[in-house]
This record gives structure tokens, C-alpha cells and sequence, in this order.
């Protein structure tokens, strides 16, 4: 059987939700306002596009999905399911917390930094070696960088500063 049903479920939201938010916006008078969150939508709905592109060439692909798909990590082992990940669960919850109580402490872009970093070491099944490990950290720098240049450049939102900046 294919799951098809719950793919085309899946696009039909993802058309909606834009679609209801850009209408929603046009009742917003003052231009400068709605323009981020309108950005917001069409890069949303392009991603809906995407969506249906990869729904009508792949539609004869579609496996039937066997619950809970909630609890698989991966392909499945040897004849059987993968077991709920709780190990990475738990470290993303305490680096989580670790990184709300820092962020006023050594401040919003070191600790955001640092929890992004750590958690793509956490989160990566294979083992890390330097050279991933300093891949992943230019990936967590470009994050923060472009976290930057919106909020604090962009928008001009006001961040907790702590130590760090």
C-alpha cells in the first residue's frame, strides 16, 4: 500500500499555512512590518513547492510507513526496528537547558555558538575525528554569523550580551 494519502495531507498544509498567514498580513497597514514575515511565507511556500515536485516524481516510491515511525532512528537493524534513541534525547535536553541558563551569562552568540557545535557532535552517529569536528564548528560560526547579521543588523533586536559581546 502507499502512503500516499498522509504525503498529500502533508503539502496540502504546507500550501495552507503560508497561504493563510500572507492573507492574514494584507490586514497589517504599515509596510516595513509585514515584509519579513511575508519573506517568511514565500520561502515557505517555495519549500511546498519543492514538496509537490518530490510527491509527483517519487509517488510510486512511497512505502507504506509502519508505526510508531516516531520511535525508528534510521534504517532498521538487522531484521528489526532501531529502539528510541534516548541517550541523544537526554544530552539534547541538558544541552538545552545548559544553554538557556548561559546564554545571560556569557552571552546570546558564544552560547549559541557552543550549543549548536555541541549539538552536532551530539546528534552525529559517527564518531567525531578533527577534521569533522572543525567542520561542524565552521558551520555553527556561519550559523551564528547570519543569526547576526538578522537579528542584531537587520532587525536591530536587542540580545543578551553577557561576557562575549
Amino acid at each position: 500500500m502507499i502512503n500516499a494519502r498522509k504525503r498529500i495531507l502533508e503539502t496540502t498544509i504546507m500550501f495552507v499555512i503560508p497561504v493563510v498567514a500572507l492573507h492574514m498580513l494584507d490586514d497589517i497597514s504599515i509596510n516595513d512590518v509585514k515584509t519579513f514575515p511575508k519573506y517568511i511565507c514565500y520561502g515557505m511556500l517555495f519549500l511546498a513547492v519543492i514538496n509537490v515536485i518530490q510527491l509527483v516524481v517519487y509517488l510510486n516510491k512511497i512505502r507504506p510507513i509502519q508505526w510508531p515511525t516516531s520511535l525508528r532512528w534510521s534504517s532498521p537493524f538487522k531484521g528489526g526496528p532501531i529502539p528510541f534513541p534516548t541517550r541523544r534525547v537526554v544530552i539534547s535536553l541538558v544541552l538545552m537547558t545548559a544553554y538557556i541558563f548561559t546564554m545571560e551569562t556569557i552571552g546570546f552568540y558564544l552560547a549559541g555558538f557552543l550549543y549548536f557545535l555541541l549539538i552536532l557532535l551530539a546528534l552525529d552517529p559517527a564518531k567525531p575525528s578533527l577534521a569533522s569536528t572543525g567542520k561542524k564548528a565552521l558551520y555553527a560560526l556561519i550559523f551564528m554569523a547570519v543569526i547576526y547579521l538578522l537579528f542584531s543588523k537587520m532587525l536591530g533586536v536587542v540580545i543578551p550580551s553577557g561576557i562575549a559581546l
